[in-house]
């Protein structure tokens, strides 16, 4: 039996020795790795202490510099004395914050833009326009003489009045030579309301009043206690002298009565130039046939032409007259504007950043254009692009929100021609204005920018520090840990390799002692 129990502890103690031949094999391993961990990180670390970021430069009015790490956002937000730079995407497009975004659709034109980005104020107002008074005056009335129409006929029932009220009497006498004169005085009176009144020449000047008077007078029923008139109706008379005066006379008649006329003398002063002629024959310069002649044409011809007319509306022309005056209206109210640039340098920077939005730089021929010194591209870039154009969508895309702040996507994009930068260029004639006169959005390469630097990237270095810093420490726990697991195996491993010497020993010499036993 002791033979037995010493082979089966022999026998437990190999297998344990060879066990912990194995783990010492397996910590060693581990040790190489964390050789080459600690030489990773050791790289790594190295290579962090190179690594750079791009920075934006920016001075103030004050010459103070300040540097911001490089994002779309920093690159394209404004701030005075800033240069003005366009990130623009594979398909041209130029790439925009939400607040530019959501501003350019909200505006229409320019200035609505530029209001909504708070420098430039438009002051509205209204006022009476003086052309709609006058339009107003002007409009065509159916009173008006142009539009009634003088129709002639062959007789009027105030003319046959007057014709049968002096069919006897002393219009009878007129005709008969019977103190025709005389006579023509009291018929002519009647055609003239009382009054004083002066011939053509200016020379001579009387007085029509309303009882009898030599050599005038101007009698009816009624007046003055005597007859005399159209049948002594006053009423008649009233209706003629009313009818005739502002009538011309005619003189268009050829009869043996006819006297010249040029047509142009008031009916009524031609009834006083005759008035006083028959009562100063003498003075006339007129024979008394002459005179008469004339009183028969003034009757037959002038009075009957007179009376008979009528006046007609000509409806058709005074609706186009009207139709006319009303497509004319002008505004009743004028419209005036006052433009107010609240900051020169904000707004020209809107200014610029329209005219790239509203498609304005996707215009070859007026880019093309631009260089030619005799082309005032100022006034046909405000001209096609004050007003938002039907494509502009297309030349403008907004930002991801996740990209706009990132530093590294920035210089990624960059470095590898995922976005192109661009510059506003002032030329050499450029002076202040909110128009793109002197001055142009050009392909710049951000290296060659001065305000766009590459520095050590302090922050990462750091952060590489500390991750250095912590892998070594982890390592050199694990390498502790290992070697104190080897101490301990190394301990167990001598202690077991003394138990098996010692047991080999004792069963060797039990072996020899049988030996020579059974010798």
């Amino acid at each position: 039996m002791g033979m037995a129990a010493s082979q089966a502890r022999l026998l437990s103690i190999t297998m344990r020795l060879t066990s912990n031949e194995f783990q010492s094999q397996m910590i060693s391993n581990s040790k190489t790795r964390l050789a080459n961990e600690t030489q990773a990180a050791s790289e790594e670390y190295m290579e962090a202490l190179n690594a750079t970021k791009l920075q934006y430069v920016y001075y103030d009015d004050n010459g103070e510099r300040t540097n911001y790490d490089l994002t779309a956002s920093t690159l394209l937000y404004y701030q005075p004395l800033k240069n003005q730079y366009a990130l623009v995407n594979r398909a041209g497009q130029t790439m925009v914050n939400h607040g530019d975004a959501t501003t350019f659709q909200q505006a229409n034109n320019l200035d609505e833009f530029l209001v909504l980005n708070d420098c430039l104020k438009i002051d509205e107002w209204k006022e009476p326009n003086p052309a709609w008074d006058d339009w107003k005056a002007s409009e065509p009335k159916d009173t008006d003489d142009k539009y009634w129409d003088t129709v002639v006929s062959e007789s009027s029932d105030l003319y046959e009045k007057f014709a049968n009220g002096t069919a006897s009497g002393c219009w009878s006498s007129v005709m008969d030579g019977n103190n025709a004169l005389f006579h023509l005085g009291d018929v002519l009176s009647h055609l003239l309301d009382l009054g004083t009144y002066t011939t053509s020449d200016g020379l001579h000047t009387f007085t029509i009043e309303d009882g009898p008077s030599v050599p005038f007078y101007h009698w009816w029923d009624g007046v003055g206690g005597g007859s005399g008139g159209v049948n002594g109706d006053p009423v008649i008379m009233a209706e003629i002298r009313a009818e005739l005066k502002d009538r011309y006379c005619c003189g268009k008649h050829e009869d043996e009565y006819h006297q010249d006329c040029d047509g142009t003398e008031l009916f009524t002063q031609k009834v006083v130039d005759l008035l006083w002629a028959s009562q100063y024959p003498a003075d006339s310069g007129m024979t008394e046939e002459e005179i008469l002649n004339k009183a028969k044409h003034l009757v037959f011809y002038d009075l009957k032409y007179a009376l008979s007319e009528t006046k007609e509306f000509n409806k058709t022309l005074f609706d186009d007259d009207h139709a006319k005056w009303q497509a004319s209206e002008p505004d009743k109210e004028l419209e005036f504007s006052e433009r107010e640039i609240l900051d020169p340098d904000k707004a020209e920077w809107y200014t610029n950043l329209w005219y790239r939005m509203n498609g304005a730089y996707d215009d070859e021929e007026l880019m093309q254009s631009a260089v030619d010194d005799d082309y005032n591209n100022n006034d046909v870039f405000h001209q096609k692009y004050f007003d938002k154009t039907e494509d502009s969508q297309q030349s403008w895309v907004e930002f991801d929100d996740t990209l706009i702040n990132s530093s590294e996507w920035l210089r990624f994009a960059l470095e590898s021609g995922e976005v192109t930068l661009e510059k506003v260029v002032f030329n050499e004639d450029y002076d202040t204005t909110t128009e793109l006169e002197n001055k142009t959005w050009t392909a710049v390469a951000w290296s060659s920018t001065t305000d766009i630097v590459e520095v050590e990237d302090e922050l990462a270095i750091t952060r590489a520090e500390v991750k250095y810093n912590q892998a070594m420490r982890e390592i050199q726990a694990k390498d502790k840990e290992y070697d104190n697991d080897i101490k301990k195996l190394d301990t167990e491993h001598n202690a077991l390799q003394t138990e098996y010497d010692s047991i080999k020993s004792v069963m060797d010499k039990n072996m020899e002692r049988s030996f020579k036993a059974f010798s």
